[in-house]
């Protein structure tokens, strides 16, 4: 392989990128360019005209093609933000998303509403950890529990609460909902970004998501309500009175998932909406 500058590198992996449908062709080859140089972005701006080793565009032309073939850009740099902290991710775990930063923002505001003391959290499905972690990290006396089905899962959760320094503040435990929790672990908020994507739409979904996130943390493999259903039931024993049931929802599922809440258990059901206007997070506070 000849040697190249930066710019010249950059352009050519934008192309393929490009021929192979990858959103974002420019910004990924930046990203994986840095990350293959080991420097950030800025970095590649400044010295465009630096010629580039032969193995430096070896090592970098296996990351170009992982990303053509539709390997996520996260999977291949190993993490990702979320909520102002850098999580590690694998092919094991959902890639935290912005839209996720809600659950963590409305917790945030309702203990401070509401004025919780010490309040006792419970992440059900909690993946990379993000909304643990995160809350940890914002809530210095919360007592928090992430739980997940998962054991690959839960192991980079444990990584992600010790690389900030929080691993002594969660109690990861591997469950199927509530069922491995002990019958006296009572919540003042239950959170969770269930699987939610319903069988029938698996084939639509963009191919970094289907053919590469876990869907044992996407779906189902029903009508893609099936979570919630069980949440709704089981979290009605598990909250204390006044508590809080914080949920992310998929397109469009706003309406059947607020109907499916019992108005004998639950108040009217609130939803916030994500940055594209479409209601993202379900908020129901037990009577």
């Amino acid at each position: 392989m000849p040697s190249a500058t930066i710019a010249e590198t950059l352009k050519q992996a934008s192309q393929q990128l490009r021929e192979a449908s990858v959103p974002n062709d420019v910004l990924d080859a930046q990203t994986l360019l840095a990350e293959a140089l080991g420097k950030d972005r800025t970095y590649l701006i400044v010295n465009f005209n630096e010629q580039l080793s032969e193995e430096l565009l070896a090592k970098f032309q296996r990351l170009i093609a992982r990303r053509a073939s539709g390997e996520p850009l996260q999977y291949i740099t190993g993490h990702q933000q979320f909520f102002g902290l850098e999580f590690e991710v694998t092919p094991d775990v959902l890639i935290p998303r912005p839209e996720t930063e809600l659950i963590v923002e409305e917790t945030i505001r309702l203990v401070e509403q509401d004025k919780f003391i010490a309040p006792i959290i419970i992440d059900v499905g909690t993946g990379s950890g993000c909304i643990a972690v995160a809350l940890a990290r914002e809530l210095e006396d919360a007592e928090i529990t992430a739980c997940d089905i998962s054991e690959s899962a839960l192991a980079v959760a444990r990584r992600n609460a010790a690389k900030h320094e929080l691993a002594g503040r969660i109690e990861f435990i591997k469950s199927d909902l509530f069922s491995a929790l002990p019958e006296t672990r009572f919540a003042d908020f239950i959170l969770s970004n269930p699987p939610y994507v319903a069988a029938h739409e698996l084939p639509t979904l963009q191919r970094e998501v289907r053919d590469w996130e876990p869907h044992i943390a996407l779906t189902d493999h029903g009508d893609g309500l099936s979570l919630y259903r069980r949440l709704l039931n089981e979290s009605a024993s598990r909250l204390k009175p006044g508590g809080y049931l914080i949920c992310e929802l998929g397109y469009g599922q706003s309406e059947t998932v607020s109907a499916i809440a019992d108005s004998q258990v639950w108040k009217d059901p609130h939803l916030l909406n994500d940055l594209q206007g479409i209601p993202r997070t379900l908020v129901l506070g037990k009577k």
